[in-house]
């Protein structure tokens, strides 16, 4: 049995028969983790000891280091790569890359948004800035990601927007950051229905009522929703303290960082409902954190005097940044494998045989919580009987069918495995298996398949001869009919009951063939050819 292993072994002489291939799209620890950070420009002191607490902790049984990191005011390309070589110098160089900033993409002040992900878990496809820039409209441009996790095709990609709105209170700069919300959404709902997308930035507002927030959670084909589904005014409320993500110094550990300590809800990560339903490419209910912040800390004071993370990672993130990371993990979609048994080199006529096929989800995940479930199903057809379906975790477990072949007639019998799936996303959905085997007669030499040996098998051998692939005449068994296969059909002629006996009518090979199989007939050729 070779559960989710490699091509069986054939005999040599056999033609392929088929088959037998574990389809694993090389996914590494699938599951992916979101991180969402304004950091004021480039990685300061203490972010190293941030990244490696955030990759450490586990949520849900899911513990992995940062698939997609957005970032907000960065200055320049050059702010952005320096958290590039952090990570890399914590998981390996090449590990992670920058999104390049599209020449189109401009800021009035603050820099603009980056982008940063591990290559090893998930490909940037595209990236895109819109929006109309200057004192009246936008601040900055709004960035669009295209992303898609290794190992899949485009149906599982995704899109992450990140925006560093308009800041401060005041009429005028909250029609400031309706106006960027409303260019946001005008672009995510002209992806269509059916796009997955998480909205990352800092929103810069204290309110869930405020226009710019409801314009994004209004209805139309890209609206989104608060993973944790938190609204109020959230602005100096104890009772929002947990889901507070600005200021998290109270007083000044780099020059221009903005103190007073933790007091408001300015960093989100939204999604559209396409993660929310539990399929393909999904929000990991309970994931969503601002990290370091459990609640514990004083109302406008420290982060470090509360408990969220050890002392060292709190005393870093005071002085990383005047913003907290947003941290949220993501289910990949579910990856077919399967594993099916080679047909043997030969089956008996009406000998009962079968085939075992393994099915499996691949998804290479920390837990199984992190990928979706395999829904699949197979389908037969052409000389091949059986079939089924079901769902799988990718939790290790397998399921496994016996799929039936027909050795009802002598020859060459064919079919189709069809193996599909209907999760959204999947990789590998569709597979098709053709398989060919033989079916030889249960009578020595009957090579018509009639159950009897007479001259008709004479004529199958002749009009086969030389052929690997037409066998109901190979009668030895060694994958092409031959002159030893002729031997074979003549001995079990003579030793026939007189009743099939023929005697000297036993017909000669034709000189076509005779200098194919002289040498290996002339021990046992009794008369001269006399056909030529």
């Amino acid at each position: 049995m070779r559960l989710f292993g490699t091509l069986p072994r054939r005999s040599p002489a056999r033609p392929l028969a088929f088959v037998v291939l574990l389809l694993v799209p090389g996914v590494c620890d699938a599951q992916l983790r979101v991180v969402d950070w304004n950091t004021g420009g480039g990685a300061r002191a203490g972010v190293a000891t941030v990244f490696e607490a955030i990759g450490q902790e586990s949520v849900g049984g899911v513990a992995k280091p940062i698939d997609v990191l957005s970032l907000q005011e960065q200055t320049n390309a050059a702010a952005t790569a320096t958290f590039v070589s952090v990570l890399n110098g914590l998981y390996g160089a090449g590990t992670y890359a920058a999104a390049p900033i599209p020449a189109s993409a401009q800021s009035t002040g603050a820099g603009l948004p980056g982008l940063v992900y591990n290559t090893q878990t998930v490909a940037l496809i595209a990236t895109q800035a819109f929006g109309v820039v200057n004192t009246s409209n936008q601040t900055r441009s709004t960035l669009r990601y295209q992303l898609r996790p290794v190992g899949y095709d485009a149906s599982a990609d995704f899109y992450l927007y990140s925006n560093h709105y308009k800041a401060s209170t005041g009429g005028s700069n909250e029609a400031r950051r309706l106006i960027e919300a409303a260019a946001l959404r005008a672009d995510l709902d002209a992806l269509g229905q059916g796009a997955s997308a998480i909205l990352s930035g800092d929103f810069n507002i204290q309110s869930s009522s405020e226009a710019m927030y409801q314009e994004l959670l209004s209805a139309g084909p890209g609206q989104a929703f608060d993973p944790i589904d938190t609204p109020g005014n959230w602005n100096n409320s104890a009772a929002f303290k947990q889901v507070h993500t600005q200021s998290p110094a109270a007083s000044q550990q780099y020059p221009g960082q903005v103190t007073g300590g933790v007091d408001d809800r300015f960093d989100f990560q939204l999604v559209t409902g396409e993660l929310l339903d539990g399929e393909g490419l999904d929000y990991l209910p309970g994931s969503y954190h601002t990290f370091g912040n459990n609640g514990t800390h004083l109302l406008n004071g420290s982060i470090a005097t509360g408990s969220g993370a050890t002392a060292d990672v709190l005393s870093a993130l005071e002085g990383a940044s005047d913003h907290l990371p947003v941290v949220a993990d993501y289910q990949v979609p579910a990856v077919l494998g399967y594993a099916l048994d080679a047909p043997a080199a030969s089956y008996a006529l009406g000998q009962a045989a079968s085939l075992s096929l393994w099915v499996q989800n691949l998804a290479d995940v920390v837990a199984a919580v992190g990928a979706d479930e395999l829904d699949w199903v197979v389908s037969l057809s052409g000389n091949l009987t059986g079939g089924g379906g079901g769902s799988l975790m990718a939790d290790g477990t397998s399921a496994m069918l016996s799929l039936a072949l027909d050795t009802s007639s002598v020859g060459m019998q064919s079919g189709i495995v069809t193996l599909s799936s209907t999760s959204p996303g999947v990789a590998n959905g569709l597979v098709q298996i053709p398989l060919m085997w033989e079916v030889a007669s249960a009578v020595i030499g009957d090579y018509n398949g009639n159950g009897v040996v007479e001259l008709g098998d004479y004529a199958t051998w002749k009009s086969a001869f030389g052929s690997t692939m037409d066998l109901a005449a190979d009668g030895n068994s060694d994958g092409v009919v031959d002159a030893a296969d002729y031997t074979v059909w003549r001995d079990a002629l003579a030793g026939a009951s007189v009743g099939n006996a023929v005697g000297a009518s036993v017909p000669e090979p034709s000189c076509l063939l005779l200098g194919l199989i002289v040498g290996s007939l002339a021990a046992s050729w009794r008369r001269p050819c006399v056909c030529c």
